[in-house]
């Protein structure tokens, strides 16, 4: 287990979402950034779903009260043991009594902390993920306080089994400034004017300071916006790209309500989603149109790479045995 000296801005425990509740009102929530948490999870060769640490902007500091194999993905938070760097996207033998610190976010905005086995959760509908507005899953519903002790699934071997001098490819490359998401169309782009919809691809357009898991608000406007027809409230989903009557555009994330009723912009591919959840306010993004057919050969080559990147990690854990 790992006691939290110092929670940093926003560390709630996830999974991958409490998904099939939404028509009762009941959201996802989970990992914003579902790849680097599937990714810190392969490189333990956990579950899929095992439970993670997300970091919002700043991270924790922990004290490790039991040895154990971790895995760091996400946003560069400069970790550190002792004034030792931790390396990321590699599995990481932390022994007993160390104290892992993290700092401000240096490139991204969250950051992901897996444990071999997974981190012991509370349960909710089939989910850990931590769900802050209902109270309930993680952490007593909640993000992290100074004392609480984040427990571990499975118990960690006596000793260091093996070194280790690999690490993955997997990791997302720098963030682009402004970076590029592709958007599939939604209804509402066709209804504003000519020019504006010219300049849903042409300009660059900055994340506000209303900027949380629920959501991103923009700061830019499309003026036409305020003309469009209202429509009855809609199912959403991450990467819904809304346009409230300000015209400001607002991209859902992981938290999002589970229907909204502002025209629909369109929706980031799920390939950028990773994209989405590490943007943070000041960020600049731009929307590059693509298909629904585009967007899914996208994903596949992506699935299919973490796919033989698990098969090469159970081999080496295998040889851990």
């Amino acid at each position: 287990m790992m006691r939290v000296i110092a929670a940093g801005t926003c560390s709630t425990l996830q999974d991958l979402g409490r998904h099939g509740w939404q028509a009762q009102g009941i959201g996802p929530s989970g990992a914003m950034d579902t790849w680097a948490a599937r990714v810190a999870n392969a490189l333990l060769d956990n579950q899929a779903n095992a439970t993670v640490l997300e970091m919002c902007v700043s991270g924790a500091q922990l004290q490790l009260e039991r040895a154990n194999w971790f895995a760091l993905t996400g946003a560069d938070m400069d970790a550190r043991i002792g004034g030792l760097a931790v390396p990321m996207y590699r599995p990481v033998w932390l022994e007993k009594g160390s104290r892992l610190a993290f700092s401000a976010a240096r490139r991204g905005c969250r950051a992901y902390l897996a444990v071999r086995g997974g981190f012991a959760g509370d349960l909710w509908l089939g989910s850990t993920a931590t769900d802050m507005r209902a109270g309930r899953g993680g952490m007593d519903g909640r993000c992290l306080r100074r004392d609480d002790v984040l427990r571990f699934r499975a118990a960690a071997p006596a000793v260091c089994p093996r070194l280790v001098k690999w690490s993955t490819c997997l990791a997302l490359p720098p963030l682009s400034s402004p970076l590029e998401l592709a958007l599939i169309p939604g209804p509402a782009l066709m209804q504003l004017d000519v020019a504006e919809r010219q300049e849903v691809e042409q300009r660059t357009f900055t994340v506000s300071h209303a900027a949380d898991r629920m959501g991103l608000r923009l700061v830019e406007s499309l003026p036409s916006a305020t003309r469009l027809p209202a429509i009855l409230s809609q199912a959403v989903a991450f990467g819904a790209v809304q346009l409230p009557p300000d015209g400001k555009p607002i991209i859902l994330g992981a938290d999002r309500q589970t229907t909204g009723g502002y025209p629909l912009l369109g929706v980031v591919a799920g390939v950028d989603h990773p994209g989405v959840a590490q943007l943070r306010s000041g960020d600049g993004l731009r929307f590059r149109l693509t298909d629904a057919r585009v967007a899914q050969s996208a994903l596949c080559r992506r699935e299919q790479q973490l796919r033989r990147f698990r098969l090469a990690v159970q081999a080496w854990w295998r040889g851990c045995a």
